[in-house]
């Protein structure tokens, strides 16, 4: 079983370099790295020329989901992703998916749990999250993040596996609402497949991210039932255990090479909030 990771970038340097370490550090699996780059003026072009392994191309795109869209064209594997460049998978997570989904032919889609960190890679909150259901997701937001989310080769060949491009941040609460209403069977990997790090300059932070996440809720579900939905899903949170503060451990890539850094908690924190870009208020985002 092979994978495709698609990474779509635009001047990210430095997240960049650990993002491909962590995609080159992976044990127990073949992966084929896609890289789109949009032109990029900050040094990431050259960096990637120079970068062995890695499947490059550099050119224009019509944004994010543009880009994904084109990587995932141009893909081998019989497992489909993609890792922004500000986020990076944890050692053996791929090898885990693809037990996952060996073990399950039915499913379709194999999400996990999350680490949110800084960008030094000290712990905000430890994300464990439910079953994945079109009504929590169309009334919140995509609790399962996108770079804990893994998918059969299946559906692109289906051409269900396609962004829209018109999107500019929400896209993948669109794409994964559509194959859930299409009664694509998803699983819940019990365990932390990824880190997402938050800098302030998060595309999902923005303004705009927030605007395309209520069109999308208003437009599949409407505002009261995606009230329920929200309320439906911390309910089962709790109930579930999520919200326990346990003990977590993890290995933060810190370079291309890759290069590791261990952190551990005791006790760690469950509940994060989303940093509002350029202001000291916190968004709910539990």
């Amino acid at each position: 079983m092979t994978f495709s990771v698609v990474t779509p970038v635009r001047n990210g340097m430095p997240h960049l370099r650990r993002c491909v370490g962590s995609v080159r550090g992976q044990t127990g699996a073949v992966v084929q790295h896609l890289v789109q780059d949009a032109m990029s003026t900050d040094g990431s072009s050259e960096w990637l020329a120079a970068q062995p392994g890695l499947a490059v191309i550099t050119e224009r795109d019509g944004g994010m989901y543009d880009a994904v869209n084109r990587g995932w064209t141009r893909s081998e594997g019989d497992i489909l992703s993609w890792l922004n460049a500000d986020e990076q998978y944890l050692p053996g997570a791929l090898a885990a998916v693809a037990d996952a989904f060996r073990a399950r032919p039915d499913v379709d889609i194999v999400f996990g749990d999350a680490l949110i960190v800084d960008p030094t890679g000290s712990l905000i909150a430890a994300r464990r999250e439910v079953p994945l259901r079109r009504a929590y997701v169309a009334g919140s937001f995509l609790y399962s993040l996108s770079c804990t989310m893994f998918f059969r080769r299946s559906l692109l060949e289906a051409g269900e596996l396609v962004f829209n491009p018109a999107r500019r941040v929400a896209g993948d609460i669109e794409l994964v609402l559509s194959l859930l209403q299409k009664r694509r069977k998803a699983h819940h990997l019990t365990r932390y497949l990824a880190l997402f790090a938050i800098d302030g300059g998060n595309l999902s932070l923005s303004p705009e991210g927030r605007q395309e996440r209520d069109e999308i809720k208003v437009h599949t579900v409407g505002t009261a039932a995606g009230v329920a939905g929200a309320a439906a899903r911390r309910i089962e949170k709790v109930l579930r255990g999520c919200y326990r503060r346990l003990p977590v451990e993890y290995d933060w890539t810190e370079d291309e090479r890759p290069t590791y850094r261990r952190f551990s908690y005791d006790h760690a924190p469950t509940r994060f909030e989303w940093a509002r870009p350029g202001a000291g208020q916190l968004l709910p985002g539990a």
